[in-house]
C-alpha cells in the first residue's frame, strides 16, 4: 500500500520505521512543525521528522490542518492508500480523513473505549488499571471515536511506569502492526463500533496535575504519579523553594526517626524528611486508606507512612541517586 504517515514523538517514529522496513511504501510523513527547545530554545525537531530524513522521505510539517487547502491538495496529488496515525498531536479533517482508499488508521494506547484523548498510558497508570493495550482505530472526525479494528492487550504490572509501558506497547506493534495492515490491503480487516457509554477520557496533563500534596496525596497516589509521569514530566515538590523532580521511589514503609514511637514522636509526619544512618531517603506522606476529616487515632500513627525516594532531581542539577544527591546536598537528618 501507498501509505501518509502521521506522528511526531518517539513512540510514533517506532511505527515509522516499522512501515519503512516493510513491504509498504510511505510516500510521506507529517509532522509537528520544529519547537523550541531546551535552556537555548533552540529550535528542534521531531524523533519523526529525523528518522524521515534519514530515509530520505518526503516530510510535510503543516501548523495546522484545517482548511490547508494546499496541505489537501499535496495529500491528493499523493494518492494513497492510507494515512497512519500515530501520537500526530493534531485533530485530521474530514476533508483529509476522506482521501485514502483505505481512509485513516490511528494507532492509540489504549483499549478504547477506555481512555480516549491525549494521555492515556499516563492515565492508564494514574488509576491502576491492571491490564492496557494498544487500539487500531479506524478515524472518524470524533476524539478517538472511531470503529475498532483490531485491539492487542497485555498486562500493567504494579512496577510498570511510562515508559516500560510504551516500550511494551512498542513491542505488540512491532508483532502486529504489519500483519494488520496487510489484512486491511486484502480487505480482510473488519471493525466493530465502540461502546461509547463504556468510554473514559485521558487529558492532555497539565504540569500543575504532576505536583504531590504531601498532605493531600496518599501513598499509591504518589507511587503512581512518580510512575506514570516518569520520564516526560517528572512528579515534583519543593524543597528549601527549590523544585525537585522525584522520579523513582522505593516501597511503603514506616520510616522512623529515633524517638518515643509509643507516642507516635518517632514517625514521619507528610512532607517530613528523614535520612537514616544508611542514607535511604525517606518523605512522611498519609497512608491511603485514612481520610482528612476522620477521626484521628490517638497516636497519629495509623494515619501515616512513608516513601523511599531513590532517584531524584533538583532543578539546574542532574539526575542522581538519592545517596548522591544526600552527598551534594548536605543530607538531612
Amino acid at each position: 500500500m501507498k501509505i501518509v504517515f502521521a506522528g511526531t514523538p518517539s513512540f510514533a517514529a517506532f511505527h515509522l520505521k516499522l512501515l519503512i522496513e516493510s513491504n509498504h511504501d510511505v510516500v510521506a510523513v507529517l509532522t509537528q512543525p520544529d519547537r523550541p527547545s531546551g535552556r537555548g530554545q533552540k529550535l528542534k525537531a521531531s524523533p519523526v521528522k529525523l528518522l524521515a530524513e534519514e530515509n530520505k522521505l518526503t516530510t510535510l510539517q503543516p501548523k495546522n490542518l484545517k482548511n490547508n487547502s494546499k496541505l489537501i491538495e499535496q495529500i491528493k496529488q499523493l494518492d494513497p492508500d492510507l494515512i497512519l496515525v500515530v501520537a500526530y498531536g493534531l485533530i485530521l479533517p474530514k476533508e483529509i480523513i476522506n482521501i485514502p482508499r483505505f481512509g485513516c488508521i490511528n494507532v492509540h494506547a489504549s483499549l478504547l473505549p477506555r481512555w480516549r484523548g491525549a494521555a492515556p498510558i499516563e492515565a492508564s497508570i494514574l488509576a491502576g488499571d491492571p491490564e492496557g493495550g494498544i487500539t487500531y482505530m479506524k478515524m472518524d472526525e470524533g476524539l478517538d471515536t472511531g470503529p475498532i479494528m483490531k485491539q492487542v492487550a497485555c498486562p500493567i504490572e504494579f512496577i510498570e511506569n511510562s515508559f516500560t509501558l510504551e516500550k511494551k506497547y512498542e513491542n505488540l506493534s512491532n508483532k502486529e502492526l504489519i500483519k494488520f495492515l496487510n489484512d486491511v490491503d486484502k480487505g480482510k480487516a473488519k471493525s466493530l463500533k465502540q461502546v461509547s457509554s463504556d468510554a473514559t477520557y485521558a487529558n492532555k496533563i497539565d504540569k500543575n496535575q504532576t505536583q504531590i500534596s504531601w498532605d493531600y496525596d496518599g501513598w499509591w497516589k504518589i507511587e503512581r504519579m512518580v510512575r506514570a509521569f516518569y520520564p516526560k514530566y517528572g512528579a515534583f515538590t519543593y524543597l528549601d523553594n527549590k523544585r525537585i523532580k522525584i522520579l523513582m521511589m522505593g516501597p511503603s514503609t514506616t520510616a522512623r526517626r529515633m524517638g518515643n514511637e509509643v507516642s507516635g514522636e518517632g514517625y514521619l509526619r507528610p512532607g517530613e524528611i528523614y535520612v537514616n544512618a544508611a542514607g535511604a531517603f525517606f518523605v512522611g506522606c498519609r497512608r491511603e486508606d485514612w481520610t482528612l476529616g476522620e477521626e484521628e487515632p490517638e497516636t497519629g500513627l495509623d494515619r501515616y507512612t512513608a516513601i523511599q525516594v531513590t532517584i531524584l532531581q533538583m532543578e539546574g542539577q542532574k539526575v542522581l541517586s538519592s545517596r548522591d544527591f544526600i552527598k551534594k546536598n548536605g543530607g538531612w537528618h
